[in-house]
Formats: C-alpha cells, sequence, structure tokens
C-alpha cells in the first residue's frame, strides 16, 4: 500500500507543469544597450504602464557628443510625443507600432527551467522558468 501512495505522489509531481507568473502592470526600469562597433552607447528609464498602454523612456544617446531624449508614447490615442532636451524641442508623432505587452503569453508552453548562480543553497541562487 505504501509504494502505491509513493508512486502516486511521484506521479503528481512529474506530471505538474509550470505556470508563468503575473507581470505587474506597472513598473520602470533602467536599461544600457552598446553598440561597439558604432561606438554609440543608450542609457536610459523605461517606465512601462500595461493599464492604459504608455510608455515613458527617457535616453541619453551618445554619438561623440550627449543627446538627451525623452519619447512618451500612448498607444491608445496613437500618439507618440519625442521631446530633445538638449534643444528644447517637441515632436508629436503618430505612433505606428503595436503594442507590445511585456508578459508571458497565456499559450507559452515552459521550455525548462535554469538556476542564474548557485543552486548549492537556497540563498545563492535564482531559479528560472524559461518560456
Amino acid at each position: 500500500m505504501f509504494l502505491v501512495i509513493l508512486m502516486s505522489l511521484v506521479g503528481v509531481v512529474v506530471t505538474q507543469q509550470p505556470r508563468p507568473c503575473v507581470s505587474p502592470s506597472q513598473w520602470e526600469a533602467r536599461i544600457v544597450d552598446h553598440i561597439n562597433n558604432e561606438k554609440i552607447t543608450v542609457q536610459g528609464k523605461l517606465s512601462y504602464d500595461s493599464l492604459y498602454q504608455r510608455e515613458r523612456f527617457i535616453e541619453e544617446v551618445v554619438v561623440g557628443d550627449d543627446y538627451y531624449y525623452e519619447t512618451i508614447a500612448l498607444f491608445q490615442a496613437q500618439l507618440e510625443f519625442v521631446i530633445n532636451l538638449t534643444a528644447r524641442n517637441c515632436s508629436r508623432l503618430p505612433l505606428t507600432r503595436p503594442w507590445r505587452d511585456f508578459a508571458i503569453r497565456p499559450d507559452a508552453r515552459s521550455y525548462g527551467e535554469a538556476y542564474i548562480g548557485s543552486s548549492a543553497s537556497s540563498s545563492t541562487g535564482l531559479l528560472v522558468t524559461i518560456w
């Protein structure tokens, strides 16, 4: 009887499918991108709002001189404002790119799990699921 219960428990554990976590609907992040062969560095701060489908990106583009831009994208109104903070001018442009959620799609499937860092102790690594 013990063997049947043990095998049932093992079967339940093995057949469990990982479920994607839910992303926050509003968040901010720092972004750094360096294109080495063209000697371009882009640094910025991204503010993301999936409730109202808005993005705000403050970026510093370094190509010899420094250029500072602020981009506000309002996807529901299909408008984008590009503000050149160095020249102090603003351009209002039509927004043609589609909204993209920073989330795991509902029909996604798991490709496995991996540790970032060490798996030797529970506090030294981070277990991530690859979707």
